[in-house]
This record gives structure tokens, sequence and C-alpha cells, in this order.
């Protein structure tokens, strides 16, 4: 018998959510660089050309990072073989916190892109540059712990997000 590979188990991620965890990461960087350019443009065109670049690919995206947070919530987050709990819960929240600030930028973006109301696009363009950097850091964060567990442990962590565990 075959043993499913796709979805994730208590101490593995299956081949979902390395997609996913994969596909949003490059998304996520993409539109982290072009927004981080769009304000360094010296010509009006040339800000709407990266503008109009970033909205599309965000609104291109957004159906996948929604699959990703709905994902993770459903599936839980594995748990690294040797991590104490404490470490556990502190990297779960980790994750968690990316996906809420990934999807306020998911909320704040279109209003940014689409919203008539100056006031509203100001609010909602403030909480999507806020939410840009916290993620920023928290991105750091995240790959912190990952050297981390290259350096000090010499565990699995980096393969459980490259191949699902085999039991």
């Amino acid at each position: 018998m075959q043993e499913n590979t796709l979805h994730d188990r208590p101490d593995s991620f299956g081949w979902v959510s390395i997609l996913v965890h994969w596909v949003t990461t490059i998304v996520i960087i993409t539109l982290w660089f072009i927004g981080r350019s769009i304000t360094e443009q010296d010509s009006l065109e040339a800000i709407d050309a990266r503008r109009s670049l970033h909205v599309t690919i965000a609104l291109s995206a957004w159906l996948a990072l929604l699959f990703r947070i709905v994902w993770r919530l459903r599936q839980g987050h594995p748990r690294a073989s040797g991590q104490t709990m404490f470490i556990h819960r502190v990297a779960r929240s980790v994750h968690y916190v990316m996906l809420v600030v990934i999807a306020a930028m998911m909320i704040s973006g279109p209003v940014v892109a689409f919203a008539g109301n100056q006031g509203l696009v100001g609010f909602a363009l403030k909480i999507h540059a806020t939410a840009a950097s916290i993620l920023f850091a928290l991105v750091l964060i995240h790959i912190g712990g990952t050297l981390k567990h290259i350096i000090f442990h010499e565990d699995d962590t980096i393969v459980r997000i490259l191949w699902p565990r085999k039991k």
C-alpha cells in the first residue's frame, strides 16, 4: 500500500504544503522587491509600470495565497523531530503571524489599487506598507530559525520542507 504524501502528518509536511510554501516564498519575495522599487523610480511612467506589475502579480497570486492560509489553518503545523514543545509553539506562532500579515496585505492591497476614496487609500496603503515591513522581519526570523537548525542542531528541518518524510 502506497502512503499518502500529499497531506501533512504530525511530523512531516506533505507535497501540497511543500509546493505551496515555495510558491508563496517566490511570490512574496518578488512582490516585496517590486513593491520596494516603486518609490525609487524617477518618472511617473516608471512608477506606474512598477505599480501595475506589482498589482498584476499580486492579483494573479491572490488565490494561491488564500489557499496557503486556509491549508495551513486546516492542516495544523507539523512538529520537527527533537523539537521541544516551547520551540514548536514559537515556530508555529511565527508562521501563523506571517499568515495574518499576508492576509492583511491581501485585503489592503486591492483597496489601495481600486478604492476611489483618497482617505481610504491612504489608510490602506499605511496598513499595506506596515504589513510588508512586519512580514520582512518575520521572514528574517524564519530564516534565522532555519539557520539555527542547520548550524546547531543538524536535524532534518530543512529536508522536511523539501521532501515529505517517509513513515
